[in-house]
């Protein structure tokens, strides 16, 4: 298994997919967890535009499913000085 082009394709398909919606925010990379059974991929997005979240989700799952077991989660983030966003975080655990 060759992490770094994992880590590499997850975050282009991530990327293209806050494309795809219009989303101003990018996903830099996706960070590695190694443990001794198993390798977790995690990924973190900002998405501004609420309507969009469920076909974002959508999409995660389709992109990222065939790598391993993927966990989606999303919640609403309000700062105090900048606009409400939605975080949605993945994790994609393969099995070593």
């Amino acid at each position: 298994m060759d992490k770094e082009q994992l880590k590499k394709e997850m975050t282009e398909k991530s990327n293209n997919i806050l494309e795809k919606y219009c989303e101003k925010d990018v996903m830099d990379t996706v960070s590695v967890m190694n443990m001794s059974a198993k390798t977790v991929f995690l990924g973190s997005l900002k998405v501004y535009n609420t309507e969009v979240v469920p076909n974002i989700i959508k999409d995660l799952e389709k992109e990222l499913k065939g790598y391993g077991v993927l966990t989606i989660r999303d919640q609403r983030v309000t700062p105090c000085c900048a606009p409400s966003y939605i975080h949605i975080s993945f994790n994609v655990t393969i099995t070593n």
